[in-house]
């Protein structure tokens, strides 16, 4: 396995799994053409939460419009929507708790998760937000050392922490306004490690149509699908190995050497 193959991985995603806990998605979108694409939310259960199956569908565009962007990159992996936010693009803390469970559960090679608890940087935790936060801490720490990489989107403004992109046992993701979309670079902050293309991204939008999207959102899905590819080509790399080869893929590429080496 050459230093190329270890950072890039197959380029098609073909064999991952990818799960997008998000708004749904339209599922005759033209981005989805060919896409391996199912859908399934979360639909409460007493005073919890099941996933059963779905139609498909999307209120806000913002699910669409990430995984349309991890599609695109990896056009031969796996995705598999998981509808958690509503048309205001918001859910309970317990549902993505629920969302978050099931995932690891499943076993998804990566789970792309843009979305998060946003609260004051410099006001401290409530009480109310101790236990949806240890919870989303266990979980995270559940899914490293079971194998699910977790890739979350960081903050977009800087008064606000991210819960639980910030959390070093998964992948956070701040924004940079990269042209390249196969661009990433390596930035570990105490709320992000990778950065990713995230300003006026083209992805789809609702009704067929595509549009710009801006914010850490639409990073995310950018590494998402870099680590669908390594996934692809090495399916037992576990996630501290994962996060080594972005953090030297980011290196290279901003030495210029991009590394377009695909693992066989």
């Amino acid at each position: 396995m050459s230093i190329d193959e270890a950072m890039v991985g197959r380029r098609d995603g073909a064999g991952a799994r990818i799960a997008v806990v998000d708004s749904g998605v339209e599922p005759r979108h033209p981005w989805f053409e060919g896409a391996r694409l199912s859908h399934q939310r979360l639909e409460r259960s007493g005073k919890g939460y099941d996933v059963v199956p779905d139609e498909g569908g999307d209120a806000s565009g913002h699910g669409t419009a990430c995984a349309g962007i991890i599609h695109r990159m990896v056009p031969a992996a796996e995705i598999v929507s998981l509808r958690a936010l509503g048309p205001d693009g918001r859910c309970s803390r317990n549902a993505l708790i629920s969302a978050l469970h099931h995932c690891i559960k499943a076993r998804f090679d990566v789970v792309n998760l843009s979305l998060g608890i946003d609260l004051p940087r410099k006001m401290p935790l409530k009480v109310s937000d101790h236990h949806p936060i240890l919870r989303l801490y266990e979980l995270c720490d559940v899914a490293y050392t079971v194998g699910v990489a977790l890739v979350a989107a960081g903050p977009n403004v800087e008064h606000l922490r991210t819960y639980p992109g910030r959390f070093k046992s998964l992948i956070g993701v701040g924004r940079a306004p990269f042209v390249d979309t196969e661009r990433i670079g390596s930035q570990p902050t105490q709320d992000f490690e990778i950065l990713a293309p995230g300003t006026d991204v083209l992805a789809p939008a609702l009704g067929g149509k595509e549009r710009r999207w801006t914010g850490t959102s639409f990073a995310a899905p950018f590494v998402s699908a870099h680590v669908a590819r390594l996934r692809a080509a090495h399916p037992d790399m576990p996630v501290h190995a994962i996060k080594s080869s972005l953090h030297r893929l980011a290196e290279a590429q901003a030495r210029g050497e991009t590394g377009a080496a695909e693992a066989s």
